[in-house]
């Protein structure tokens, strides 16, 4: 057994004024009285009893040594060395997005589970090695093994509340990893169970879990994500969706406001556990973020606002090289938020922001960049042009490809048509993707992708046939210049505080809850040693108080 000794030996040095006192004696003095009568009596009794009194004396100072020695074992703080050097504790705290829930006496999940450790650090003795781990989000060992309790206590405050999931599997995998799998070392988890992994690790014989709070009724955003609208640059989309977690119907609204500028409020009633869809649609040129708030006042007030960005629609630059066409250009020109400059002299890399629309004559060597070819009448770098296919139907067309979302020319004409070949077999390096074709399979609408490039070609005379006439060619011009800004129809990634198994209160069933038996320290039987000399101290006190009483110490 070893004990610690900081304050234990000075208390130890009251033995020897205690029994000075006890040794020290008041001399009598002599005193004439008028009869010795009853001073015979009392020296008689004294006498009789002198031996006793002196025993009791006796037994009154060893009572109080007793006494002195047992609070300085208690302030020793021994401990049992088997216990110092195999005993071990980790401590698994779910600091997740759900931890930050208000229970019903003000104090969060969080503040609750830091105030039930303290108090299970107080119950440990000195000499027991504990580490502790945080388990929202990425898991991260904050200590590691230490026999100074006050560092854990203070890394312990310094915790922040998470706005992540709860990753306990991988938390109890890390904490099991740093204890090297030994069968002594006690894992310990603080969490509320609002996480897929809780059921599994229950089954698990080695954790220890300590609940937290309660099951709540919360209501939150679980889905947010704006975009573009395809074929529309300026205008936008917004996805939501809203979840009440709990058992009775409520009614909020659901705001949503443009970097701080009110769009739209949208009044909802929301069923138990029901999942509800909104749609929000606007316009606007410049972009910016995209802020859902939820009018409720409900136990996690993280996750009723959550926020995306919605891209910036700068314009587009429409390069335009080769033979000018009435049907093309009018076109060109009605294209929102657009700009069409002629060139003669192509750049070597066409800008990001622009697109290079070139019709008829293709050069031998395109720039790198976006490109539309309307009518190639020739081959290139990048794509062969063969034989004249005369006046062939669209046979087929690829409906789920978003360059011909809207955009339906079955049994179109298209005159004067060439055929249309990949200069190269088909890899990661050049893929070449036919979207519209004739019945027996012949290209008419490709697009073709490599490492520096990204290409459409239509073959067709706009000249000719009906094709320029109809109101998908617009619509399939539309869709090239959106395709080639690369925002248009794509959900933005949106800012979540959590999502559906966070912001669900009542995840864990009512069973994991009746844990809460003991607070995951030691049991009686394994209370720390100290504890025992100061419980002996305390009930040596009462009873030589009780003796006193009866007379039967001095």
């Amino acid at each position: 057994m070893t004990f610690l000794v900081p304050l234990a030996g000075w208390l130890a040095v009251l033995t020897v004024p205690i029994s000075l006192l006890y040794i020290l004696r008041v001399r009598w003095r002599r005193q004439p009285v008028s009869t010795t009568m009853f001073w015979q009596r009392v020296a008689e009794e004294h006498r009789i009893r002198s031996l006793w009194r002196r025993l009791r004396r006796l037994l009154s100072l060893l009572v109080n040594l007793l006494f002195l020695l047992l609070l300085v074992a208690a302030v020793m703080h021994p401990v049992f060395s088997s216990r110092i050097h195999t005993t071990k504790s980790i401590i698994v705290l779910d600091n997740s997005l759900s931890m930050n829930a208000i229970e019903a006496d003000g104090t969060s999940r969080l503040d609750a589970a830091k105030m039930a450790i303290r108090h299970w650090l107080s119950s440990m003795p000195r000499g027991h090695q504990v580490a502790l781990l945080t388990a929202g989000g990425e898991p991260r060992v904050v200590v590691g093994f230490t026999e100074r309790f006050g560092a854990i206590r203070k890394k312990l405050e310094a915790i922040e509340p998470g706005t992540g999931t709860a990753r306990l599997a991988d938390a109890v995998k890390l904490a099991k990893d740093i204890s090297l799998r030994k069968t002594g070392t006690k894992i310990h988890v603080y969490t509320d169970g609002c996480s897929v992994d809780i059921e599994p690790l229950r089954k698990d014989g080695d954790l220890r879990f300590s609940p937290i709070g309660g099951r709540l009724e919360n209501t939150a955003i679980v889905k947010f994500q704006p975009r573009r609208t395809f074929g529309a640059p300026v205008g936008y989309e917004l996805l939501a969706e809203v979840v009440h977690f709990g058992e009775k119907t409520v009614e909020c609204r659901f705001e949503v406001d443009l970097d701080g500028i009110p769009v739209d409020v949208v009044p909802l009633t929301l069923r138990p556990n029901v999942p509800q869809m909104v749609m929000i649609q606007g316009v606007t040129e410049k972009g910016g973020v995209l802020r859902g708030t939820l009018d409720v006042h409900d136990a996690l007030p993280a996750d009723d606002t959550a926020s995306a960005p919605l891209a910036d629609d700068g314009g587009q630059n429409i390069l335009f090289h080769g033979d000018a066409n009435f049907f093309l250009d009018a076109v060109l020109q009605s294209q929102p938020n657009t700009a069409v400059h002629v060139v003669d002299d192509l750049p070597e890399t066409i800008p990001a922001d622009s697109v290079l629309v070139v019709h008829q004559t293709v050069p031998e060597k395109l720039p790198g960049g976006n490109v539309l070819l309307m009518n190639p009448c020739n081959s290139g770098d990048l794509l062969r042009v063969d034989g004249n296919l005369g006046a062939p139907l669209v046979g087929k067309q690829e409906q789920e490809q978003p360059l011909l979302r809207f955009v339906h020319l079955a049994n179109v004409v298209f005159p004067g048509a060439r055929r249309l070949e990949p200069v190269a077999v088909e890899s990661e390096e050049y893929k070449f993707v036919p979207m519209i074709e004739t019945p027996a399979g012949e290209p008419l609408y490709v697009c073709i992708t490599t490492p520096e490039n990204r290409v459409l070609a239509l073959s067709a005379e706009l000249s000719r046939g009906e094709l320029a006439l109809r109101t998908a060619f617009p619509i399939l011009i539309a869709n090239a210049l959106m395709f080639f800004r690369g925002d248009g129809g794509e959900l933005q990634p949106a800012t979540l505080p959590g999502d559906s198994v966070e912001s669900d209160l009542s995840l864990a069933p009512d069973d994991f809850y009746r844990l809460r038996t003991e607070p995951s320290g030691y049991k009686v039987a394994e209370r720390p040693l100290w504890f025992w000399p100061a419980l002996a101290a305390l009930l040596l006190s009462v009873t030589e108080w009780w003796a006193f009483q009866r007379r039967l110490l001095d």
